[in-house]
């Protein structure tokens, strides 16, 4: 970790005074506005500001650029390539350059509180009730598809197809399948009579949860291929595919894994979920609280295999990312965006990006993205993974 604040001057006796030098006329003035000004835009080597946007230490992660949006920002940003995606309160859709912030183009947004997922060359933009495709070459409207209830802000894509779910339709959950160039309708699923998810799909199975049941569906037609029906509540997520398994939470206390072929349940946890697994090679990440009324917060990282127990740290992550050869997660309570060894749980540094959380970051390999919730987006470089120095 870093250590700053350590005096590393002589500690012998002093040298005797010299002749006195003259100080050009200003100087002394000069040096005392520049040091408020360094001061003041959080410059000066230690300074500890807690402003938002400014790295916590001198060798911690650097502001690469800033964006500010004319009115609030709800969803967090996502990067494809070199572009930046972000929506804003006001119906407008802000397509960045990664390496600057410049703005490339606009277009407007049909719902503001939208959700920006991209795969395949198309940014998709989920609202209350209506999906939208934007071709992000042409910058152009392919088309949009309203679905009967609320529909779920997360959705996937794979093989020319878009898969996603509503919420509370009129016929209950229901789940779409549409063709990614025309918005076409293939085919749909009722999920029961209870909340639903978004949908995950991999290796031609769209997984689903539904009321207390976990779905496995062929990806082409539909079909049911298994289902696990004795779970303890709704399926909270969208589930998680690991390489030999699929993970869900449900009732908000429970966790577990299953075949993604036959559906035979592997192993289970109960713990006091607050927020969705991220999985990432054969590891399984987990924010969990902890105390009477979720005073305390943990991250629990298990073996997706087995479900063993590899470590767990204390810090509270309401969003977990893994990119590159870092864990990201963003704090709920402040915002607060922080690095850690995925293998490890160790802590590395922290970003502080506002009061307000705004969704999870996006992140490449030496970027993070992070929307402050009221008008900014921070680019921030982060510092090389661990071990950490």
């Amino acid at each position: 970790m870093n250590v700053t604040g350590i005096d590393h001057r002589s500690t012998g006796p002093p040298a005797p005074p010299g002749p006195p030098r003259r100080r050009p006329a200003g100087t002394l003035a000069g040096a005392m506005v520049g040091a408020v000004l360094a001061l003041l835009l959080g410059y000066l080597p230690g300074a500890r500001l807690g402003l938002p946007g400014r790295p916590t230490a001198p060798t911690g992660p650097q502001l690469r650029w800033t964006f500010s949006a004319a009115v609030e920002t709800h969803a967090g940003p996502v990067v494809a390539g070199d572009t930046v995606y972000l929506g804003s309160a006001d119906g407008i859709l802000y397509a960045l350059d990664a390496a600057t912030g410049t703005v490339r183009w606009t277009h407007p947004i049909p719902e503001p509180d939208t959700t920006l997922t991209v795969a395949d060359g198309v940014l998709y933009l989920a609202g209350s009730e209506l999906l939208s495709a934007l071709d992000v070459d042409t910058h152009q409207l392919r088309w949009s598809y309203r679905v009967g209830g609320s529909l779920r802000s997360t959705l996937s894509a794979a093989d020319g197809l878009v898969y996603l779910a509503d919420q509370h339709g009129s016929l209950g959950p229901t789940l779409y399948a549409l063709d990614q160039a025309t918005g076409q309708l293939r085919w749909t699923r009722d999920l029961g009579h209870l909340d639903g998810t978004g949908p995950t799909v991999a290796h031609g199975l769209v997984y689903v949860g539904g009321d207390h049941t976990l779905y496995a569906l062929d990806a082409r037609t539909g079909a049911v291929r298994w289902s696990y029906p004795e779970l303890p509540g709704p399926v909270g997520a969208a589930p998680v595919v690991s390489e030999r398994a699929v993970h869900i939470t449900a009732a908000d206390s429970y966790l577990g894994a299953f075949d993604l072929w036959d559906g035979r349940k592997l192993w289970s946890h109960e713990a006091d979920l607050v927020a969705s697994p991220v999985v990432r090679d054969d590891t399984l990440y987990v924010p969990v609280g902890t105390g009477c009324c979720f005073d305390r917060w943990r991250t629990n990282a298990y073996r997706a295999s087995t479900g063993e127990l590899l470590w767990s740290a204390a810090f509270h992550a309401s969003e977990l990312v893994s990119a590159g050869a870092i864990l990201y997660s963003r704090a709920a309570d402040d915002g607060t965006v922080y690095a850690f060894d995925p293998a490890t749980g160790e802590p590395g540094w922290r970003f502080p990006a506002g009061d307000r959380n705004s969704g999870a970051p996006a992140a490449t390999g030496e970027t993070v993205y992070v929307a402050d919730g009221e008008h900014t987006l921070f680019a921030v470089r982060a510092p090389p993974p661990p071990p950490w120095r």
